[in-house]
């Protein structure tokens, strides 16, 4: 099997159980699903079943070659894995998993279909409950009886493991036992059906005690959520090598698609530094041992599933950004490879179109490929050796027809430039000098993808225009005064950016692009700053002690108070939603404080805690113990145990919150049942809600993403300026729906439409209307080597 089917990257064998291949599955959005192949004499049957303790079909492909069908990726462990990692189950989880199972099967059997393979290995144990997967396969003779009587058999083993028996220790209780008796009988016809089981279970208030949980937290990250964990482990050095080391390991396929492709280890570290070297042989370790890349003993290296250059929405984008140079590079790296084995003939060397299609790439078409010694020396030699013919060519006729020659140059430079070649080389510069502004400045990237577009419609120039069209940032300000060591905060509506650079504070409209107010900040060292959520005030948490400064005035407000962050690394502080509590944080100490403005006292005092709206509610995370306090009253909330306190938020009805977890974010109600039956994916870390409560943000160190709640649906995600673990992006979102607002790295702060237009036919018209073009200076900044000229009319 090649590792693509259909629209779908392969990754990982599952275990289908029975004579079913199933396998981890990417689409080309990098969403994850489980596609199963069946075997001989089962039949793919396409059926809708809607169900909440039923995978969802996604796809049917019953006349491929081969059939296959793609389900929904629920992860956790099947019951097969439980019941052997942790024994049998008893008492309300044997009629939880019955009445869970019942559910699914009368709704499959209600829209017309059979699972027809129905064992411990075709249930899972999600985070939601129970769930039936592997439906729309079944052996030909398969009927609803014969699921009934495989229900009775899940339920024998979920008891009894192994051993499968009724009595001799009876486990199963009078009502579970004449059910699994019934569903067991030898006569197909005396069986009960599938209905009449769960009717007959909802009787039992056992079935309806809360839902059949995992024994223990569900760690089943997709593919690419595993590589990005690796890769923001490592330290920087490392990091920047990665990208280097992966896409020396993809390829294009006949048909010009993204392929994998096996390269050796010495290709890699031929001619670098020992730490260079020393850091990608730990890059290749972590990601082996990880079974992300496949190295052979002295062998080819290559990347272990394919599945990877979609699930990995970090590798996606740089292969996006490289892709146009993968060719040139694999070719360029293959010739300079025969080129060294053939003992350096110059006859092996690259003249003519080859020689400059690798110079062009080399010096301004690739981003994070470097060139190994061997390659850079193969094109300095090949350089060498077309500049060294033109010079002997250029002495012969020096002396005999001097100004001939002279003449006849001038006459080559100007039908050079009459046919265009000038203006397409220059349009393909102007269009990779685009894309790499385009994370910082999207605004400036879409004039000079204009300029592009003008000096020649070349595809590199359309590509840009067509990036800049579908970007959602619209909008760019960057503080004037920033520095290296500035400090910034973003007001709650996006319209305010604070700065602290020195000891002088400076506050501008973001919108109208002007400064509002300067003056002296406190004189202590300041760890980090926030802004209250009326605007009114900012919050100074210095190194032992914090302060309070009027927006309006420019004065303190009160005396200094509380504590301070000595520890060193990313420090943040926030204010909770009513303005009552100020929060600190040091992300890498772990020390954290809260302080009650009100009563000026330590509030949670050795507690993690989230606040909610108005301050009227409280999630306290500690394990098994973790609570959420209303008022005077506390109530248990043991399902917070392992969620993530930092990546947790509260929506504006004070009744839900959404927690950013490995597997994706998922929203609750405070009694711990999800909203949402699929996650959103992937997790960033930080999540801020629209003040409507419709739109849900989320933000780590280099992305930003916006996701309409109702729906699911994904409106924005955009690459943000990358300041490090430092200084970890922040989005606010406007109360209109229509905006939001990313404070990145540098004190820059992006503007994101979150409801553009219907995209023109006509991008070059649709950025001089809205933008305008290059000016004089901004030409000379990035285009330097061609006369200006106005890009937009009049």
């Amino acid at each position: 099997m090649t590792d693509r089917l259909g629209g779908y990257w392969l990754g990982a064998r599952l275990d289908g159980g029975g004579r079913t291949t199933v396998r981890e599955a990417y689409d080309e959005s990098g969403g994850r699903h489980a596609l199963h192949l069946p075997g001989p004499g089962a039949y793919a049957q396409v059926r809708e079943v809607r169900s909440v303790h039923a995978a969802r079909l996604v796809e049917a492909c019953p006349q491929g070659d081969p059939p296959y069908l793609v389900s929904e990726y629920i992860e956790g462990p099947t019951l097969r894995q439980v019941v052997d990692r942790h024994g049998p189950f008893a008492g309300d989880d044997l009629y939880r998993l019955a009445a869970a199972t019942a559910t699914a099967l009368a709704a499959v059997h209600e829209a017309g279909a059979v699972h027809g393979s129905l064992t411990p290995d075709k249930i899972i144990l999600g985070a939601d409950g129970p769930r039936l997967v592997g439906l729309g396969l079944a052996d030909a003779e398969a009927g609803p009886a014969g699921d009934v009587q495989a229900w009775g058999r899940v339920l024998l083993f979920a008891a009894y493991g192994l051993t499968e028996r009724l009595g001799n220790g009876e486990r199963l209780d009078r009502l579970l036992r004449g059910l699994v008796a019934a569903a067991l009988h030898d006569d197909p016809e005396q069986r009960p059906d599938a209905r009449g089981l769960l009717m007959s279970l909802l009787d039992a208030p056992q079935s309806q005690l809360g839902r059949l949980l995992p024994p223990e937290p569900v760690d089943d990250p997709p593919l690419g959520a595993r590589a990005e964990a690796i890769y923001l482990q490592l330290c920087r050095a490392d990091q920047d090598l990665v990208p280097e080391v992966f896409l020396r390991l993809v390829g294009l396929d006949d048909s010009g698609g993204d392929t994998v492709a096996p390269a050796l280890r010495d290709d890699l570290v031929a001619g670098r530094a020992p730490d260079e070297v020393a850091a990608i042989d730990r890059v290749l370790e972590t990601y082996g041992k990880a079974g992300i890349l496949t190295i052979a003993d002295r062998g080819p290296l290559t990347i272990t599933y394919a599945a990877l250059l979609r699930a990995w929405p970090r590798l996606h984008e740089w292969l996006d950004s490289e892709r146009d140079g993968l060719a040139v590079h694999r070719e360029l790296a293959r010739a300079a490879r025969a080129w060294d084995a053939g003992g350096r003939r110059e006859s092996d060397l690259y003249q003519g179109e080859p020689l400059d299609r690798a110079l062009a790439w080399a010096a301004g078409g690739r981003r994070r490929v470097t060139l190994s010694a061997g390659e850079q020396t193969f094109l300095d030699e090949g350089l060498g050796r077309a500049r060294g013919g033109a010079r002997r060519r250029r002495a012969l006729m020096a002396g005999l027809l001097a100004v001939a020659v002279l003449a006849a140059l001038l006459a080559l430079w100007q039908r050079g430039a009459a046919d265009g070649r000038l203006e397409q080389a220059m349009a393909k510069v102007a269009a990779s000098r685009a894309e790499a502004l385009r994370v910082a400045d999207p605004v400036t990237a879409r004039r000079l993808s204009l300029a592009a577009w003008r000096l020649a419609q070349v595809p590199q120039a359309r590509r840009a225009l067509t990036a800049a069209a579908a970007d959602p940032a619209v909008d760019v300000f960057t503080a004037p005064e920033a520095g290296p060591h500035s400090l910034y905060a973003i007001s709650d509506d996006g319209s305010r950016l604070a700065t602290l650079t020195g000891a002088t504070v400076r506050v501008y409209d973001v919108p109208g692009r002007r400064r509002l107010a300067e003056t002296n900040g406190p004189e202590q060292s300041v760890r980090a700053m926030a802004w209250s959520p009326d605007g009114r005030t900012l919050a100074f948490v210095g190194v032992d002690r914090s302060y309070l400064w009027d927006t309006a005035s420019g004065r303190g407000v009160g005396p200094p108070f509380g504590r301070g962050l000595g520890a060193p690394g990313e420090q943040s502080a926030w204010f909770s939603p009513g303005g009552g509590l100020l929060f600190a944080a040091a992300g890498q100490s772990g020390e954290r404080w809260a302080w009650d403005l009100r009563a000026r006292r330590a509030a949670f005092v050795g507690e993690y805690a989230v606040a909610g709206p108005g301050d009227r509610v409280a999630l306290t995370f500690e394990g098994r113990r973790s609570a959420i306090r209303r008022g005077g009253r506390v109530t248990p909330a043991p399902w917070l145990d392992r969620m993530p306190w930092e990546y947790t938020t509260f929506a504006p009805d004070g009744e839900r919150v959404a927690i950013a977890e490995e597997t994706g974010i998922q929203i609750y109600d405070l009694d711990g049942v999800p909203v949402l039956g699929t996650r959103l994916r992937p997790s960033p870390g930080h999540l801020r809600f629209s003040p409507d409560g419709r739109l849900l943000a989320g933000t780590d160190n280099d992305r930003v993403r916006v996701w309409r709640v109702p729906d699911r649906t994904l409106l924005a995600e955009r690459q943000v300026p990358v300041g490090g673990a430092d200084q970890p992006a922040r989005a606010v979102l406007a109360g209109d729906g229509r905006t939001a607002r990313v404070l990145a790295a540098g004190g820059t702060v992006l503007t994101l439409d979150l409801a553009p237009s219907p995209a023109s036919g006509d991008p070059a018209s649709a950025v001089c209307a809205r933008y305008g073009g290059l000016s004089a200076a901004d030409w000379a900044r990035h285009l330097p080597e061609v006369p200006y000229r106005a890009t937009c009319p009049g």
